[in-house]
């Protein structure tokens, strides 16, 4: 599978972010404390469908924020889709555009 785009919206550290990735190796670099492993659990959490770094999906929306937003755009075997999740009082989680009712349809 092929990340083409990563849009975050009051994610953790991001009021907004967009990036594009490339078809090869791509390398994230900056200073400490400036959001990198977000953007992997940011990744990680469109993957599974939770973090790697915590089980309470409030600690994943920015300070004073009610709402966070992940949204993928991936290429698999030759085919485009999306994830989108939503996250406020409750997660709520689209895969190319329909809301999944267990995560195991994500996987």
């Amino acid at each position: 599978m092929i990340i083409k785009s990563l849009e975050l919206q009051d994610y953790r550290n991001y009021n907004s972010l967009n990036l594009t990735f490339d078809k090869g190796t791509n390398i994230l670099y900056g200073d400490n404390a400036q959001g990198k492993t977000n953007i992997l659990e940011s990744i990680f959490l469109a993957s599974l469908g939770k973090s790697f770094r915590t089980n309470k999906d409030n600690e994943l929306i920015r300070f004073n924020e009610d709402f966070a937003k992940v949204e993928v755009e991936f290429l698999k075997s030759d085919r485009d889709g999306k994830v989108k999740i939503d996250l406020s009082e409750k997660k709520n989680i689209y895969l190319n555009e329909i809301k999944i009712k267990k995560l195991s349809e994500l996987l």
